[in-house]
């Protein structure tokens, strides 16, 4: 018996170490096809150019999270690496700690092992892309897998949560959630406040844990709270924030892993959905959170099925984009995870519930096996058509205009960068990414002379100064945009003689999500004059024509 055992532990291990395999060959593959966006560039610009002293404590107020994903960065670019190396590097480091725990070390059956990495999330979103996400998944995946010791061992667990709290905004409201969960839970089971309470100071480890928990949660709260002029307290939204939240319950679910209603180039509180997709994902949205109750239910888990992804939304109600919905994802594989380990999570639960209707055990067993298997489908469609997108097309422009940049010698003109109109600190996210190209700030416009962007909200006066300040350098010898229209109204406030009609440079990037592409375009734009000193000749075709 013990060497059955002891075989079946090796076959396990043997499998999830071939899909962490499979999973890291991806990975890579993708990395090196992949050109990086804005979202990646800022963290690189800030934890290259800020000092410790702001990464840690002025920058988190207006980015609206902790620190410590610009501190990797920003220890990581100490060796000197180029920026897209130093990026993915740190990148890869987290996906791989992620998908051992994965694979290596969470109770999950063989298929739901492998099934699982297809997720969208996991295999792409959050492998390819440099962000803090596939670090905030090993966090969850850490504090799953102590949650269920954490009585006996409280130390392993509440360091979990501490991590989860320092990886993202929505970690601490996790973070807080779980703990939630578990001391509402624990005085619910006992039906009775007073004893609910005692048994949990009765653990003096466990209480004592979460007392220093709540205190570093506080902790990064007050390093994160944003200040008056934090850009993100000022954004127009188009739903009220109890209707985001219903969104998160019922909108979301179903987004993570079968529809594709959103766009990640809308946050979810200004996405505009037609009512047959908002009835269409609240239905699936409605299967998804009956399954997890199901599971819950059998082994009392009702508090950790409801509290931690409710606190999570609370959060997410005030700012998300879908990029953010893996949140969900995360949430689902803690719950499984946790309630594996109570129990294993079978097939028959849900056929069991569904033949209660007097459904035939064949038609339950479809009813089971066929919304898993459209929702694998599903993924593994978004899983090919983003990485085809990925590889063979290029995701951002700023590799391409860098390189034109430096052939050109821009580092030595003057290089404008566009900014909205009502705010001479917001910048389209392509031409900032730019930066991450160069050892320093190109742009002479940019807010404090700083390659990242601040965050910093401008007032009249302050724009007023900006404008000012502009017009001391002269016309600029390039303008770097998102559409050459955007050249003539800056012109014009600026006052400056010449039409900058000429494109120098022009390319288009693509940014798929799931089976979306957002078209992302880049312009350097200059003077007829201009155009003939870098390239010679006249600038005869103009896809642009002022008025």
């Amino acid at each position: 018996m013990s060497n059955k055992k002891t075989s079946e532990k090796k076959n396990e291990f043997v499998f999830g170490l071939a899909v962490t395999v499979i999973l890291t060959l991806t990975a890579i593959i993708g990395a090196v096809f992949h050109e990086p966006w804005y979202e990646e560039a800022q963290p690189y610009l800030v934890g290259r150019d800020a000092s410790w002293h702001d990464v840690v404590f002025l920058i988190p107020h207006y980015e609206g999270h902790p620190p410590l994903w610009h501190m990797l960065i920003k220890f990581a670019s100490v060796f000197g690496a180029p920026y897209e190396l130093t990026i993915k590097a740190v990148q890869f480091i987290f996906f791989e700690a992620m998908i051992i725990m994965l694979e290596l070390k969470s109770p999950f059956s063989r298929i739901t092992k492998a099934l699982l990495p297809l997720s969208f999330f996991i295999v792409y979103h959050y492998c390819v892309l440099s962000r803090p996400y596939a670090m905030l998944m090993f966090a969850c995946l850490l504090c799953a897998a102590a949650y269920n010791k954490r009585k006996e061992k409280p130390l392993p667990y509440i360091l979990a949560l501490i991590f989860l709290c320092l990886c993202h905004s929505y970690g601490i409201a996790f973070a807080g959630g779980i703990a939630a969960a578990d001391i509402i839970g624990g005085i619910a089971a006992r039906k009775n406040i007073k004893k609910g309470i005692s048994d949990i100071f009765a653990n003096r480890k466990l209480s004592a844990g979460y007392i220093v928990l709540l205190a570093a949660a506080a902790v990064i709260l007050a390093d994160i709270a944003p200040k008056h002029d934090t850009m993100a307290m000022h954004l127009e939204k188009t739903y009220s924030y109890p209707v985001v939240l219903l969104l998160c319950i019922f909108f979301i679910p179903s987004e993570v892993f079968v529809t594709s209603f959103s766009s990640d180039a809308t946050s979810i509180q200004n996405e505009l959905n037609s009512v047959v997709e908002l009835i269409g994902a609240g239905a699936v949205s409605l299967i998804i959170w009956s399954v997890i109750f199901i599971v819950c239910r059998k082994r009392k888990m009702l508090a950790e099925m409801i509290i931690p992804y409710l606190c999570v939304s609370v959060v997410m109600s005030i700012y998300a984009y879908p990029h953010h919905y893996g949140m969900f994802l995360m949430y689902v594989i803690f719950v499984m995870w946790t309630a594996t380990e109570k129990s294993p999570v079978k097939a028959e639960e849900f056929i069991s519930v569904i033949k209660k209707a007097g459904i035939s055990d064949k038609l339950a067993k479809l009813c089971v096996y066929g919304p898993v298997g459209i929702c694998v489908l599903m993924n593994v469609y978004w899983d090919v058509y983003s990485y085809a997108s990925d590889i063979m097309k290029p995701y951002d422009n700023a590799p391409a205009a860098a390189a034109w940049l430096g052939e050109h010698n821009a580092e030595n003109m003057k290089v404008m960068i566009v900014w909205a109109s009502d705010d001479t600190n917001i910048y389209p996210d392509v031409p900032v990414t730019l930066n991450a190209y160069f050892g320093s700030n190109i742009y002479y416009n940019m807010e404090g002379n700083v390659a990242y962007v601040t965050h910093i909200l401008a007032d009249d006066e302050e724009m007023e100064k900006d404008i000012e300040y502009f017009r001391s350098f002269g016309p600029p010898d390039l303008f770097v945009c998102t559409a050459p229209v955007q050249t003539a109204v800056l012109r014009e406030k600026l006052g400056f003689e010449g039409s900058y009609i000429a494109e120098a440079f022009s390319g288009t990037a693509y940014r798929p999500f799931k089976d979306k592409l957002d078209e992302k375009n880049l312009y350097i734009m200059c003077t007829r004059e201009k155009y003939k000193e870098l390239f010679g000749k006249e600038y005869e075709v103009s896809s642009y024509k002022e008025g």
